[in-house]
């Protein structure tokens, strides 16, 4: 790999449909239920608000992420243009069609990385999970490991 490397992030089709999906059996389970009409009603337009807001977050936090040869991260997050640097903190799960990792930025900002296999190149997928296995080095708290 060279160093740095710039990972451009975008939000996930994958994940989207996976809510859509759940959103619509909710929505029959509901109708297929011996419930007045109007019960019926209220419980779908509640699965509707809570899928609408579960969408809005489904929105990538970050821009951008760059990674360094020294093992630091740094972040761009959406609506900014300049970098932050954050640490990596422990218990990133990285799997081959989803990794979530958990960055705290230097103004102590916790910060959540998932990112599903269709939100960026296939290479830069494989490159990041790379780099979060056996490069990026963990904030280790106090207390954390014995």
């Amino acid at each position: 790999m060279q160093f740095p490397i710039s990972i451009g992030l975008r939000r996930s089709r994958f994940l989207v449909g996976i809510l859509a999906v759940s959103a619509v059996l909710a929505i029959a389970m509901v109708m297929a239920l011996p419930w007045s009409i109007g019960a019926q009603a209220g419980v779908c337009l509640f699965v509707l608000i809570v899928a609408s807001i579960a969408l809005r977050q489904l929105g990538p936090t970050l821009s951008e992420i760059r990674l360094d040869e020294s093992g630091g991260i740094q972040i761009v997050l959406v609506g900014k243009n300049e970098p932050v640097a954050a640490t990596l903190l422990p218990g990133a799960t990285v799997h081959p069609w989803l990794t979530v990792a958990r960055l705290k930025t230097d103004d102590g900002r916790v910060v959540l990385l998932a990112v599903a296999v269709d939100s960026l190149k296939r290479a830069d997928f494989r490159r990041l999970r790379v780099f979060l296995r056996w490069r990026a080095e963990f904030s280790a708290e106090e207390g954390d490991v014995p």
